[in-house]
């Protein structure tokens, strides 16, 4: 069996590998890349007090260089940017410290207009199989796991919360592994694991299960290089991805 899995990860890794050069791929990270912009806690609760149904934001400027500008008589959204000065002025190399912080702007998506934003690669893989699914209901329930179907908010395809997993309507046979594997790897461990390291094992314990048993449309490529995650962390990775894909599919073989 583990020979078999490291045949599908070896797959995968190639796949992966050849999403994240696509033509489609490269234009949507290059957009990411200018536009991306990673908001402090605190930031983030600022924006969603002044502007609870916020999607994508950005300033002024960040807006203006992917092609949109903010309508006229749109208010910004007011949060903190911190200020740095150089310890040595005259040394670019000395260190840069902490001065303080100022107010700055930025704007929804809704407050701006002009060029439409690229749409990522396909990265949903919303085949079911029934039978298995229902398996892993069962599988998640011995494992004091809760799976709850409900809409989610946005593109959201299952959430996982420690003891509890909550499914889109929409979200494929995959999606249910993918977050089984979070519950069993991320939720009872106190892991220093960066979340493109835990997506990375997540989803590759889906794909190996999924090809186990036959389910075979799957973005896991698109879904892992969205994320960051290298080819190079998903070999680091490989004994735990590889021992989780084998509990997860020796315990459902036995009643499948």
């Amino acid at each position: 069996m583990n020979a078999i899995i490291k045949e599908h990860l070896e797959d995968l890794a190639k796949a992966t590998d050849q999403a994240r050069v696509s033509e489609e791929m490269v234009h949507y990270l290059e957009f990411c890349a200018k536009f991306g912009h990673q908001y402090s806690a605190s930031n983030v609760w600022l924006i969603l007090l002044a502007c609870p149904d916020a999607t994508h934001v950005a300033g002024f400027n960040a807006w203006k260089k992917i092609g949109r500008y903010v309508k006229r008589g749109e208010k910004g959204i007011a949060i903190l940017a911190p200020t740095f000065y150089r310890e040595n002025p005259d040394d670019e190399e000395s260190p840069k410290i902490l001065r303080g912080f100022r107010v700055v702007h930025v704007f929804d998506f809704a407050q701006t207009d002009g060029q439409p934003l690229p749409e990522p690669p396909n990265w949903k893989s919303p085949e079911k199989n029934l039978e298995l699914q229902m398996k892993l209901f069962d599988f998640a329930e011995q494992n004091g796991i809760q799976v709850t179907i409900k809409e989610l908010e946005g593109e959201t395809q299952g959430i996982s919360t420690g003891g509890s997993i909550v499914l889109s309507p929409e979200a494929g046979t995959k999606t249910l592994i993918h977050e089984i594997t979070h519950e069993l790897l991320h939720q009872v461990e106190n892991t220093q694991l960066s979340i493109a390291e835990k997506e990375l094992e997540a989803e590759s314990v889906a794909y190996v299960v999924c090809k186990h048993f036959g389910l075979n449309r799957l973005k896991s490529p698109n879904y892992i290089a969205l994320h960051g995650a290298s080819t190079k962390e998903l070999v680091l990775q490989m004994d735990r991805i590889t021992n989780t894909a084998n509990a997860i599919i020796s315990a459902i073989s036995t009643s499948y």
